[in-house]
């Protein structure tokens, strides 16, 4: 049997809804095409320099899986036990944190918390608004079509 940390070079190639590696170990041996598996419903691509587990139950490398593949340069640190992130290398994040769900992308960050959402930033919508409740603004609504002047209160 063969089991050892290896580190990816980026090549990702896929081939028959499979993803197949490159990587090279300690000694600096190297490893091509190997086959990565990842868990149901969820796929990536790792980067140059993510760390990976070799493993081949037979001892031959031609034969041999890998696992994982996180840069650790990219991984977000400080999550509380039980919390989940799903991250990309460009900083971008989604957490399952406590009872909330907190997307940041490029400093634009959504929060939901059980039954109240927080938009940060400028939020654009196709198409119809309807709204069951009171809307309440701090700011200045602007009608550009003048529509304003034809609702009653």
């Amino acid at each position: 049997m063969i089991g050892k940390r290896i580190e990816l070079d980026g090549a990702n190639a896929e081939d028959g809804g499979q993803q197949f590696v490159n990587g090279r170990g300690l000694a600096k041996d190297g490893y091509t095409r190997i086959h990565r598996i990842e868990p149901a419903g969820f796929a990536s691509s790792p980067v140059k320099g993510a760390k990976a587990l070799l493993f081949a139950p037979n001892g031959h490398a031609d034969q041999a899986y890998v696992f994982g593949g996180e840069h650790p340069g990219h991984r977000p640190g400080g999550l509380p036990a039980g919390a989940t992130a799903l991250y990309d290398h460009n900083g971008n994040i989604i957490k399952l944190w406590m009872d909330s769900v907190i997307m940041d992308f490029g400093s634009r960050t959504i929060t939901m918390n059980g039954g109240e959402w927080q938009l940060a930033g400028n939020v654009t919508i196709t198409g119809n608004l309807e709204v069951v409740g009171n809307i309440h603004a701090t700011g200045t609504i602007i009608d550009e079509l003048g529509n304003t002047n034809h609702h009653s209160h």
